[in-house]
């Protein structure tokens, strides 16, 4: 029976994956590439958000060499990255990377497709392509382009700097940075605040950023579509309960 090298874990509306193979840094093989293009493709319908993990001492040391030939052939390779990117863009769930030690190479490019990072202290980021003699995926590079100040793609790609800590935030690869092994708690405690209430309002909101961000994205149709989650249930509830607080805060002392 196979054993998955990435572990599946549900807290709440919360899907936790962990990649599981500390032998060799958590190196994305192909069968670690194929679970988690699995299982951030087809959620379960109640999950709202999706934690990537590497457990609390290393995200990932990259590509797997054991699998890399050095050629041409390592296209192949290059596709299974990119499926695992594809799902994370395509996805309606918030997902995020909860990173601790290294996140490197193609684990690096997936936790930048991601909607947001959190870092645990001595987390780093680093994309070391030119340093073993390659021209990093063109798709990827532009996306990364897209997505990053110029500045800071152009030192994460032509030298292979490595970002930790405060740099690695002021660069805008970290949106923060917690203690050290509290990035997937803190990271599961954020996305679970919200609740099935809210899931309509967060999954049209991804949808919207990632039409925006490709360009794909037709104003008529998204005015049409808030002002149907504005005729919602789900929003008079929100309403109800806010006017519900405003009158407890507000009302007399008797």
């Amino acid at each position: 029976m196979h054993e998955s090298p990435v572990a599946k874990m549900a807290r709440g509306s919360v899907l936790v994956l962990e990649m599981q193979d500390p032998a060799s840094r958590n190196a994305l093989s192909r069968g670690m590439l194929s679970d988690l293009r699995e299982a951030i493709g087809h959620p379960d319908a109640g999950v709202l958000g999706i934690v990537i993990t590497g457990g609390a001492e290393c995200f990932s040391s990259g590509g797997d060499f054991r699998e890399l030939r050095g050629t041409r052939e390592d296209l192949l390779y290059d596709d299974a990255v990119s499926q695992v990117v594809a799902a994370i863009l395509a996805s309606d769930r918030i997902i995020v990377a909860a990173i601790e030690g290294p996140c490197m190479g193609a684990a690096a490019d997936i936790a930048l497709a991601c909607d947001y990072r959190i870092a645990g202290a001595g987390a780093f980021l680093q994309i070391p392509a030119v340093r073993l003699g390659l021209l990093y995926n063109p798709e990827a590079i532009n996306r990364l382009r897209r997505r990053y100040p110029p500045d800071t793609v152009r030192r994460l790609l032509l030298t292979g700097e490595r970002f930790d800590g405060q740099v690695a935030c002021q660069a805008g690869l970290f949106s923060r940075v917690v203690s050290r092994g509290a990035s997937a708690g803190t990271a599961v405690r954020d996305l679970a605040a919200l609740g099935p209430q809210h899931a309509d309002a967060v999954r049209a909101t991804k949808r919207l950023l990632s039409d925006l961000e490709t360009g794909q994205a037709s104003p008529p149709d998204w005015q049409e579509r808030r002002t149907e989650l504005l005729d919602s249930e789900s929003r008079r509830e929100a309403v109800r309960q806010m006017h519900a607080r405003f009158i407890h805060k507000t009302e007399p002392p008797r």
